[in-house]
């Protein structure tokens, strides 16, 4: 998190001292002038979906105070760690449902069997600090 964090004030502050200009691709239409980044960490707050032997856990990121455009979707990068050595798990991290207030982020962690506990992997993720770091482009008018 203290990388994170160096990150942003070392952006903020380049941002602050130089002029730097911010380009979307011309694949995300848009008025120029009114693009805007956007960025944050979520931290605890996941529960468990799935259904039959497959297991997820899921996070809700809302980024509305970004004050992304209502109809658009800004393009979103995300990254996934914890506080501590524990590796976090699973086979891969999506993120879906991306709209100008926020995402829906899942990790899938495997096939269940007789010994997993699906309450034990949310508990996990949350005192591990399971954390979303999120960088999201896009336009505000």
């Amino acid at each position: 998190m203290k990388f994170f964090n160096m990150i942003i004030f070392t952006v903020l502050l380049v941002g602050v001292s130089h002029a730097f200009q911010l380009k979307m691709s011309n694949t995300v239409p848009g008025n120029a002038p009114c693009a805007q980044i956007c960025a944050g960490a979520k931290k605890g707050g996941w529960f468990s979906k799935g259904s039959g032997d497959t297991v997820y856990l899921q996070n809700d990121v809302n980024f509305s105070e970004c004050g992304f455009k209502a109809g658009t979707r800004p393009v979103v990068t995300t990254t996934l760690n914890d506080e501590g050595a524990y590796a976090v798990g699973g086979n891969i991290d999506n993120f879906f449902s991306a709209a100008n207030t926020g995402f829906q982020f899942e990790v899938l962690l495997g096939l269940s069997n007789d010994h997993y506990d699906r309450s034990d992997t949310v508990a996990t993720a949350n005192d591990k600090g399971w954390t979303i770091n999120w960088t999201a482009v896009g336009y505000i008018c």
